[in-house]
């Protein structure tokens, strides 16, 4: 509640203090209130407007597929014989692979894919390295000038 506050003395200060308090304790009960009450009624809710129809139309569809499509049956056509041959009529034998222009390119992108993710790596270590390496050699000059 936005009130345009006339308070001037510390006695109303004090009261209005504590009314705020209590709007305030209000209003975090009410809040509870309304989440219990909405938890329960989303539970009913859902159940009711929306498992139950959705659940009988499933049922209703699944009956009335049962009962139009009964004579319709169609028949189960199985392969016994697999031809080991690739499309361009070459014979399959197994332990040989077949190198084509295709799987050369998906080598090559995997390769330049693997040093995207390398490089980066690569750089860091050998800026650590140098950076090591530069750390040694100012504590060497810092020692050597301090024996001077």
């Amino acid at each position: 509640m936005i009130r345009k506050s006339k308070i001037k003395t510390l006695d109303e200060l004090h009261r209005r203090k504590k009314q705020v308090r209590m709007e305030t304790e209000l209003a975090k009960r009410e809040f509870a209130h309304s989440i219990g009450t909405t938890r329960g009624n989303a539970g009913n809710f859902l159940l009711k407007k929306v498992a139950a129809p959705a659940g009988g139309a499933i049922v209703g569809l699944m009956f009335l597929n049962s009962i139009l499509g009964s004579g319709k049956k169609q028949p189960v056509i199985r392969e016994t014989k697999v031809i080991h041959e690739y499309p361009d009529g070459t014979p399959y034998t197994p332990g040989r692979r077949r190198h084509s222009k295709r799987s050369r390119v998906k080598t090559f992108t995997g390769i330049i894919g693997s040093l995207r993710v390398l490089i980066p790596i690569i750089q860091a270590v050998v800026g650590a390295f140098q950076t090591h390496k530069a750390k040694e050699a100012a504590q060497q000059a810092k020692s050597a000038s301090a024996r001077r």
